[in-house]
């Protein structure tokens, strides 16, 4: 059993600020001053050049909060939001296995030291290492990650100029949505004049040859 926790602690900042450029350019200031990375920026403006901009932070664990609540000063807070998840028995699962694995490999590396059995068996051994091994390191690689995300802390944020909180484009499915229903009944109209202008001259050339072939026999049979 693991007496330690195995966090992973993530946050979601929108802020409002006056000038998106000096924001970002602080808010890299105040990363670097908590041993943080900005890990990635992305800058859009809209049409009437309101910017925004995207940015991708990780920070220490133990500077999580107060890194939090040193870019909450940048302006005025639109959302927040802090998540934490408890990874602490999927962890303590994961060295369990690495623990079985490596039990294995070992078991498997004494019995090809031996090499006492038949070629054949030398090899089936041989095989059966090579898969725990590539499973061992499968497992040392998800261990890594875990590592790496209870140690670094991710803050995604988000900065606005006033007047632009709603994102441009926020729309566009709405708007593609009914320029497709417009699409579909401009094309449904369509056919139905073709019906009317084209196909119904034909119907009434059609009904008039019945009608006369109708007649045709009735006068013979008369």
């Amino acid at each position: 059993m693991w007496a330690e926790q195995k966090l992973i602690r993530a946050a979601e900042l929108r802020i409002e600020a006056r000038s998106v450029p000096e924001a970002v350019a602080r808010t890299d200031s105040i990363a670097r001053h908590f041993g943080a990375l900005l890990a990635d920026t992305r800058i859009t403006q809209d049409d009437q050049d309101r910017k925004n901009a995207a940015l991708l932070i990780r920070v220490p664990v133990a500077s999580f909060s107060s890194l939090l609540e040193a870019l909450r000063q940048l302006g005025e807070v639109k959302a927040d939001a802090v998540t934490t998840e408890d990874v602490t028995k999927a962890y303590a699962d994961l060295e369990t296995r690495l623990t079985v694995k490596e039990e294995t490999a070992a078991r498997l590396r004494r019995l090809l030291s031996d090499r006492t059995g038949k070629l054949s068996d030398v090899l089936e051994v041989e095989r059966e290492l090579s898969r725990v091994i590539t499973e061992l390191e499968q497992l040392k690689g998800e261990r890594r990650y875990y590592d790496q995300r209870i140690a670094m802390s991710t803050i995604s944020m988000t900065i606005v100029e006033p007047g632009a909180f709603v994102q441009p484009g926020s729309t566009a499915p709405i708007a593609e949505a009914f320029r497709r229903s417009l699409q579909v009944l401009s094309t449904s109209v369509a056919w139905l004049v073709y019906l009317v202008t084209f196909v119904t001259p034909w119907l009434v050339v059609v009904g008039f040859g019945w009608w006369l072939i109708r007649w045709i026999r009735m006068r013979r049979a008369a």
